[in-house]
């Protein structure tokens, strides 16, 4: 009688943990699911912004009096250094590439 006692509590036992175990991997699978395919819940949040695309042909303007077409003057500031010898190297590069059109020489036959 002891063993049959003991037989059911096993059955019981393992039957509950079995349907943890499934309960488990269904709530790792959705999770999963959840958190790198779906998004976690804070992505889904709706928010408003004041947009005016009309803004944007002012400030290409700004933009490209400043740093111009593709930021080629940035590009060259940036090549020129920021320690305060700017000119020296300025005229050094211009003299380097005098005679020179984009790194060929267009004055040799």
């Amino acid at each position: 009688m002891a063993k049959l006692v003991v037989v059911l509590c096993m059955a019981v036992l393992l039957a509950t943990v079995e349907h943890r175990v499934e309960a488990t991997v269904v709530r790792l699978l959705t999770d999963f699911i959840q958190n790198n395919v779906a998004g976690i819940p804070l992505i889904h949040k709706t928010e408003e912004y004041d947009f005016d695309p009309e803004i944007s042909k002012k400030r290409r303007e700004l933009y490209y009096e400043l740093h111009g077409y593709r930021g080629e003057k940035v590009i060259e500031r940036l090549g020129l250094g920021i320690d305060g010898k700017h000119h020296e190297r300025l005229a050094h590069q211009r003299q380097r590439d005098e005679g020179h059109l984009q790194g060929l020489n267009y004055l040799q036959p």
